[in-house]
């Protein structure tokens, strides 16, 4: 089978090439079609059956610069292929640049010459048309692609603005204490949150907590803890969960019943009416709290399972009396991240170097950890203190 069964269009040649040309095309497959003026050829290529366009130079008419750059422009996709002769040699090179795709010598050394190079450039302009659909496409999946992150970005921007709100202030002032965070989300939105209120009973509850995953996911997790200490909050006398352990244990309740993909991990301290003394529990919330005084920084117990893993994960409850002038410090996981030191190890007593060095003070440790600058951020980092004075 040959080419195509396309039409051929002889355009500007003699009847004794018109009769050699055009058996050689009908052998290789091709109907074939005579124009003698521009109008004729323009006419042909609109009824957009045309598979080729053979141009003889030799005829005066076709070999001006317009009439060729007037066929490319209503064809532009089409195989123009120029026939020459010796006579005409001196109009190729105009003739190509106004647009035609090659040429042949007349007479033909061999009339298999002139199926290869037609095969030729049908085959280089189907590429070229294959590559301008596939561009066009591309095109078109990367316009609605950008649509479509551009949505998602107003929608994170609109979430982070919500989850910023439901944030207290810092920094944020309850009796002789001061309460102070920073949260640096990998993505728009983060799954570190933390908050501090003060109960009915005058106690002063706070926690930081870290939903595993990143984003929209873990981000929508963090509302829903904030709800559910909303509701602690509410229905805190018809609870009657005062412990720090059997408020972990009531979270993880509600979390499993909301069948969640994610887990929490959270770090929960209650400081007693008088405020001199601190109550936690730990669902898994790693780094370690720790507290600085004056004599020097500790970390407090680690333990427990993240929230929403299982029914009955036993938390347990510590109890520590609190100096007359301390800071609690609090970290998500994320800021093992940007440490560089090898190992864990290493990094734990990086850190509680750290909030020795700084007192715990928040700007201080932001600075010294590079969080200030930091721009590539990998993981979700939360930091959170709450200092007494004195």
């Amino acid at each position: 089978m040959g080419v195509g069964k396309g039409e051929a269009l002889l355009f500007g040649a003699g009847a004794a090439m018109q009769s050699e040309i055009a058996r050689l095309l009908q052998e290789d497959g091709y109907e074939i079609c005579l124009a003698d003026t521009q109008k004729e050829c323009t006419d042909r290529i609109s009824a957009g059956r045309l598979e080729l366009l053979l141009v003889f130079l030799a005829n005066p008419l076709t070999c001006r610069e317009s009439t060729l750059a007037s066929l490319r422009q209503a064809a532009p996709r089409l195989p123009i292929v120029l026939l020459a002769d010796e006579c005409s040699v001196p109009r190729l090179v105009p003739a190509l640049s106004q647009g035609a795709d090659d040429y042949l010598m007349l007479p033909l050394s061999d009339p298999a010459l002139l199926t290869y190079v037609l095969r030729q450039t049908i085959a280089r302009k189907r590429e070229i048309k294959r590559r301008e659909q596939n561009e066009r496409v591309l095109a078109k999946t990367n316009k609605t692609l950008l649509q479509s992150l551009q949505v998602l970005e107003q929608d994170q921007q609109a979430g982070f603005r919500v989850q910023r709100g439901m944030m207290p202030d810092t920094p944020l002032v309850i009796d002789e204490l001061v309460f102070e965070h920073m949260i640096m989300p990998s993505l728009i939105l983060s799954g570190d949150t933390i908050d501090s209120f003060e109960l009915p009973d005058q106690r002063l509850l706070f926690y930081i907590a870290d939903v595993s995953g990143h984003g929209t996911a873990a981000a929508i997790v963090t509302v829903v803890l904030k709800g559910l200490f909303q509701q602690l909050l509410t229905d805190f006398e018809k609870l009657d969960i005062t412990r720090a352990d059997q408020i972990l244990e009531w979270l993880n309740r509600e979390l499993l019943v909301v069948s969640l993909e994610q887990h929490v991990t959270l770090f929960l301290g209650l400081i007693s009416e008088d405020r001199g003394s601190l109550e936690y529990s730990n669902a898994a919330h790693f780094p370690g709290t720790m507290i600085f005084s004056e004599m020097g920084t500790q970390y407090l117990t680690l333990g427990g399972l993240p929230l929403g893993l299982v029914p009955s994960p036993g938390y347990e409850r510590r109890e520590l009396t609190l100096p007359k002038i301390f800071t609690i410090v609090m970290f998500s996981d994320g800021v093992f991240e940007i440490l560089p030191q090898a190992g864990l190890q290493a990094k734990e007593k990086h850190l509680i170097s750290l909030v020795n060095y700084t007192q715990g003070k928040v700007e201080s440790l932001a600075e010294k950890l590079g969080l200030i600058d930091l721009v590539d951020i990998p993981d979700d980092i939360a930091l959170f203190t709450v200092t007494k004075a004195g």
